[in-house]
């Protein structure tokens, strides 16, 4: 029996090569735009609403970009996500050359940044079914995950290694480019075609169709709402509280580059792990990884040096790529790829609604309270939220020995 894993389409080898293009550019630019901020003087507090500016967007639109995924071609909203957001990149890299960029302008380029990520993820959700076998499923999402950590990897060790010897524009101006690369291998990928209707529904018929199918799977609910405690609590104090520790005791652009490359390295090998091992109960494993979050907030918040730091980041990352490879997956195998795009939808606008709130609730609140709190309560929620999602009976009896196929699996 031939034990070696399924092979990827030559279709999904060109839409992995222009995502991981577009990754590595778009992971550069949160250490130039953390540091942009920081240098201007608008201090944490300006830097959480830059960052709550660039998800409010994705939490507004993302129900649309859903439905919008299973009417219409999902090739054409990614082209379309990525055109305008080269463009964006393009215009913020051109006006920081010639002149300040006030922090209104910050916050409306992240915005840009947002919608564009409000169409393209639900689109990329439902378009990796079509491109491949059942059997190749798991190992086309590990791929996925492992694109996002080379890009976690790569990007924010490059971003902060060019913000120290140059200035943030540079890093504008190569995610400008990498949003371009990834046109052009999204264009060699065929159009795919919108899923057949009987008939015309309305969008908000779209919507409820999508919120009850969501709604019916205790753990997609569940481990939906884990992710939003978890961003709430953790990881808005981690990216909003982590580029000040480093500015003040970790190096600055370069501790904090190496810190988030530390995170992207570990998912790289989280993701390479689940390129060829298939758990039994993908669930309880996927919650066990984002349980280990918490070692990326608590060398923080005990004033760790930076090579625990950087561990601890590993740790994390490590866990991260196993978490999301296995509930992509999951996912994808489980829902009627009709309905795909909408409940990825939903999954992405629980897990991020609380983001936005989060940052500008940390960036406001620490300097009164003190990072160290935050950071330890991000830590103990971390753990919390993921250990009563695997309590569930409901995640603990779903298994890997279903088929994936186009119909329904509760």
């Amino acid at each position: 029996m031939d034990s070696r894993p399924p092979s990827i389409s030559r279709p999904m080898r060109n839409l992995l090569a222009g995502f991981y293009t577009s990754l590595l550019g778009s992971q550069m630019v949160p250490v130039a735009l953390a540091f942009a901020v920081l240098a201007s003087g608008h201090g944490v507090s300006g830097l959480g609403l830059v960052l709550g500016a660039s998800r409010l967007p994705t939490v507004v639109f993302i129900l649309v970009g859903g439905v919008l995924a299973d009417r219409l071609s999902r090739r054409s909203l990614m082209l379309m996500s990525d055109g305008i957001r080269a463009v964006s990149q393009a215009a913020l890299a051109i006006w920081w050359f010639t002149g300040h960029v006030p922090l209104v302008a910050l916050m409306f380029f992240a915005a840009v940044e947002g919608l564009g990520t409000a169409f393209f993820r639900p689109a990329l959700s439902g378009f990796i079914p079509s491109l491949n076998e059942p059997a190749s499923l798991q190992r086309a999402n590990a791929l996925i995950s492992f694109g996002r950590s080379i890009g976690s990897l790569a990007g924010p060790a490059a971003g902060g290694l060019l913000v120290a010897a140059f200035n943030p524009g540079i890093v504008f101006v190569i995610d400008a480019a990498s949003y371009l690369i990834s046109v052009l291998f999204l264009l060699a990928v065929p159009r795919d075609t919108a899923a057949f209707r009987a008939e015309p529904t309305r969008v908000l018929a779209d919507l409820r169709e999508g919120w009850s199918e969501f709604r019916s799977r205790r753990w997609l609910w569940a481990g939906v709402l884990e992710s939003s405690v978890v961003h709430l609590a953790g990881l808005s104090a981690y990216l909003v509280l982590g580029p000040q520790i480093a500015a003040d005791s970790l190096g600055g652009a370069r501790g904090w580059g190496f810190t988030l490359a530390g995170f992207g390295a570990g998912a790289a090998v989280g993701g390479l792990l689940m390129v060829r091992f298939t758990p039994r109960r993908p669930l309880v494993l996927a919650m066990i990884g984002s349980l280990a979050f918490a070692a990326a907030l608590l060398p923080l918040a005990l004033s760790a040096p930076l090579a625990v730091v950087v561990a601890g980041a590993f740790i994390a990352g490590s866990g991260l790529g196993v978490y999301s490879t296995l509930w992509e997956t999951t996912l994808q195998s489980r829902i009627p790829r009709e309905m795909l795009s909408r409940v990825s939808a939903y999954d992405w606008f629980g897990s991020l609604i609380t983001l936005p709130l989060g940052y500008v609730l940390v960036g406001f609140a620490a300097p009164i309270l003190g990072a160290e709190t935050f950071l330890m309560i991000g830590a103990a929620v971390a753990v919390t939220a993921s250990t009563a999602v695997i309590a569930l009976p409901d995640v603990r009896a779903l298994t890997s020995d279903h088929a994936p196929s186009r119909h329904s699996v509760p």
